[in-house]
C-alpha cells in the first residue's frame, strides 16, 4: 500500500472526541480510576498540552515572521489554529464527571436498567431489584458488525459428532426444538452468584449479600465468550429479598423478555428476525439448587443431587450407584404429587422454578451444568489430594511436609501456571490451602515434585490413586474430548471412586465425589465442560466486588440505583474507531463491551440509610 493508504483517513473532531471518550471511559471502566483522578489526568494533561502549543506558536510565529509574513497575518494563523485544538475542544465537552457521562450515553450504545419494585419486606421497607433488559442488550449486540461475524461464523460451523468441542456440539442444543427449527437462534447462557459486599465474617454479612446474574452467548467463540469482556449483566438483587419475595417477583421480567424471544425474537435494521433461549444456568452447587428450586442442604438432605434421584443411604452403601434420571416429565410428576399433597419436597424438589415457564429449557433437561471449580478443584481434588499426601507423609514415609513444600516453592513454574503457582501444604490439612486454579497447578505438577520420591510406585495404592484423579482430571478439562474418551473418562471415575472407598473406608465420600460420576453422561449432555464453568464469571464478579465504595448504607440502594448512569454498551464498530486507541486495549472483535464495573462511583444521595 502507499504511504497515503497506511496512514488512514484524517481524523476529525467526531473521530477524535469518541476515542477520547472511549479512551477516558477506559481509565474509568477497566483501569478502575476514580472519577477524581480521571478528572485530575484531565486537567494535567491539558495543562501539558497548552504549553506544548504555547512552544509551538511562538516557534511558529518566528518562522512566519522570517518568511515576511505580517504580524496580523501571522495573528490570524496562530488563531486560526487554536480554533482547530480538537483535544482543547474535546476536553471541554468532557470536563466534568457529568459531561462525560452524557457524553457516553449519547454516543455510545446506552442499554437503561429498569427499576424492579419488589414489595415492601416484613419491616415494611420497600424494596427493589435492578434489571438490564436482556432483549435490548442483545439488540445492541446484534447492531455490532463485528459481533453479527462472529454470530454469522459460529452458525455456519457444522456440529462434529467424532468430536465434542463446544457447546453446540452436545444434545442439549442438538436436541432442542427451537434450534432444530431454526437454526439461527441464539443459545443464552446465565451465570448467577451471590456475593458479599462487606465483610463476610463482619456484622453486615448476609444483609448485604447480593445476587447477581449475568449473560453470555454461546454465539461467540468460545475464546472470546470466556473473556469478562463479553459477560453483561443482567440483573442484581438482594439475597434476602429473593428469598422472602421469591423467584416469581424478582425474575419476572426476565422471563418475561426470555419468552418473548423464545416466541417473536428480535427485529433487526435489516428486518431479520432472530430468536433465542436459555441453553444453561451457570453457577455453584448451592446456586444451582437454588435456581432449580432443588434442596440446598448438601450434607443432611436425603435427596441431594439435582441430575438423578439418588437418595442419601444408597449413595452411602453403593457409592457407584446412580438414581434414575431426572428428566422434564420426572420433574413434572414431581411438583404434582408436590402440589396435590402439599409436600415440603418431592424427591429433592422443593417447588417449580420459573425458568421452567419456557418453552425451550428446564432445569432437568438437564439445565443446570456442573461447574468444575467448585466440584473437581475446590471439592475433590482439594480434599482428596490431601488425604493422599497425609497419608503419603504419615503411614508410608515417602517424603515429609519439609520436603514437599520446598519442591513446591523451588520448582519453576512458567506461563500461566506462574500466576497460579500453588501455595504451600500445611501438616495434616484436610483441604489444600490453594484456589481452585492453585489446586489444579498442584495437582498436575505432583509427579515432578515428588515422584522421584516414591520407593514402590506401582505397589503404593494411594499413589496410583493421585495419578488416576489426575487422569480423570485431564480429560474432564480437556476442550475438545472424543465420544470414545467420553466413555473411558466414565471408566476411570468408577474406578477411582471404588479405588477411593477401598483405601479411605473411614473417609466418607462427599456429594461431589457422586456428582462427578455424572460427568461423562453430561459431556454428552453439555460438550466440554470447561465451555460452561462459572470460575471466569466469577473473576468479574470479583472485580466488581473490588470496585465497592465504604459507603454501604444498603447495598441494593447504594448499588441499584446507580445504574442508570454508569450501565453503558460501548460501541467499536471498525478499526477506524480506534485510530488512537490501541486495539490490544480495547479489541473490536465482540462489541459493544457491556462496562458493567462502574459500582465505585454510583451517586447514592438522598438514598435512605440502611437499616
Amino acid at each position: 500500500t502507499s504511504q497515503d493508504e497506511s496512514e488512514g483517513p484524517e481524523p476529525n473532531e467526531d473521530v477524535f472526541l469518541k476515542n477520547l471518550s472511549l479512551f477516558y471511559l477506559k481509565l474509568q471502566a477497566k483501569l478502575l480510576l476514580p472519577s477524581s483522578v480521571i478528572q485530575t489526568i484531565i486537567e494535567e494533561v491539558q495543562g501539558i498540552h497548552d504549553l506544548t502549543q504555547a512552544h509551538i506558536f511562538s516557534n511558529l510565529k518566528d518562522r512566519l515572521s522570517e518568511l515576511g509574513l505580517s504580524s496580523d497575518a501571522i495573528i490570524d494563523v496562530i488563531e486560526d489554529l487554536k480554533k482547530n485544538d480538537i483535544l482543547k475542544a474535546g476536553n471541554s465537552i468532557l470536563r466534568t464527571d457529568q459531561c462525560r457521562k452524557t457524553v457516553f450515553k449519547n454516543s455510545f450504545n446506552y442499554v437503561e436498567p429498569v427499576p424492579v419494585y419488589l414489595g415492601a419486606n416484613d419491616s415494611g421497607k420497600e424494596c427493589f431489584a435492578q434489571y438490564v433488559p436482556i432483549k435490548k442488550t442483545l439488540n445492541a449486540l446484534l447492531e455490532s458488525e463485528a459481533f453479527r461475524k462472529q454470530y454469522e461464523q459460529s452458525h455456519s460451523r457444522q456440529p462434529n459428532k467424532d468430536v465434542f468441542e463446544d457447546i453446540w456440539d452436545g444434545r442439549n442444543i442438538a436436541n432442542n426444538a427451537l434450534f432444530q427449527k431454526d437454526k439461527s437462534s441464539m443459545a443464552l447462557v446465565l451465570y448467577q452468584d451471590a456475593f458479599e459486599v462487606v465483610n463476610p465474617l463482619g456484622s453486615g454479612r448476609k444483609k448485604h449479600k447480593i445476587l447477581a446474574v449475568y449473560l453470555t452467548l454461546g454465539d461467540i467463540l468460545p475464546y472470546n465468550r470466556s473473556s469478562i469482556d463479553q459477560v453483561q449483566l443482567v440483573l442484581l438483587c438482594r439475597e434476602q429479598d429473593l428469598k422472602y419475595f421469591g423467584q416469581e417477583v424478582v425474575f419476572n421480567l426476565l422471563i418475561k423478555d426470555l419468552k418473548e424471544l423464545e416466541e417473536c425474537g428480535i427485529a433487526l435494521k435489516d428486518g431479520k428476525v432472530i430468536k433465542g433461549t436459555l441453553c444453561a444456568i451457570v453457577g455453584d452447587n448451592l446456586g444451582s439448587h437454588s435456581i432449580g428450586c432443588f434442596l440446598e442442604n448438601f450434607s443432611r438432605s436425603t435427596f441431594f443431587c439435582r441430575f438423578c434421584d439418588i437418595d442419601r443411604q444408597t449413595f452411602e452403601c453403593s457409592p457407584l450407584s446412580a438414581g434414575s434420571k431426572r428428566t422434564k416429565l420426572s420433574h413434572q410428576q414431581h411438583i404434582e404429587d408436590l402440589r396435590e399433597n402439599h409436600r415440603e419436597s418431592v424427591c429433592g424438589i422443593k417447588f417449580d422454578s420459573i425458568f421452567n415457564q419456557l418453552h425451550y429449557f428446564h432445569v432437568s433437561q438437564p439445565g443446570l451444568p456442573p461447574c468444575l471449580g467448585h466440584d473437581l478443584f475446590e471439592g475433590v481434588v482439594s480434599c482428596d489430594v490431601a488425604l493422599c499426601i497425609n497419608h503419603l507423609v504419615n503411614k508410608e514415609k515417602h517424603f515429609t511436609y519439609e520436603e514437599l513444600n520446598r519442591c513446591i516453592s523451588q520448582f519453576t513454574y512458567l506461563g500461566n501456571e506462574a500466576a497460579d503457582k500453588p501455595p504451600e501444604f500445611c501438616p495434616n490439612s484436610e483441604k489444600l490451602s490453594g484456589h481452585a486454579v492453585q489446586n489444579w497447578c498442584l495437582l498436575r505438577v505432583l509427579p515432578l515434585l515428588v515422584g522421584d520420591r516414591i520407593k514402590n510406585p506401582s505397589e503404593s495404592g494411594v499413589w496410583k490413586l493421585i495419578l488416576l484423579l489426575r487422569e480423570i482430571v485431564a480429560h474432564v478439562c480437556s476442550p475438545a474430548i472424543t465420544p470414545d474418551q467420553v466413555a473411558y473418562l466414565g471408566v476411570l471415575i468408577e474406578e477411582y471412586i471404588q479405588f477411593r472407598v477401598e483405601l479411605f473406608p473411614e473417609v466418607s465420600l462427599k456429594p461431589k465425589h457422586h456428582y462427578l460420576s455424572h460427568y461423562p453422561e453430561l459431556i454428552v449432555q453439555f460438550g466440554p465442560l470447561i465451555r460452561l464453568w462459572s470460575l471466569r464469571f466469577e473473576r468479574g464478579r470479583r472485580l466488581n466486588m473490588s470496585m465497592l465504595g465504604e459507603d454501604v448504607r444498603d447495598a441494593v440502594l447504594a448499588v441499584l440505583p446507580g445504574l442508570p448512569e454508569e450501565k453503558l454498551l460501548i460501541g467499536v464498530e471498525s478499526k477506524s474507531d480506534l485510530q488512537f486507541v490501541k486495539e490490544e486495549d480495547l479489541p473490536d472483535h465482540i462489541t459493544p463491551i457491556q462496562c458493567r464495573r462502574l459500582l465505585n462511583a454510583w451517586n447514592v444521595d438522598g438514598m435512605s440509610s440502611s437499616t
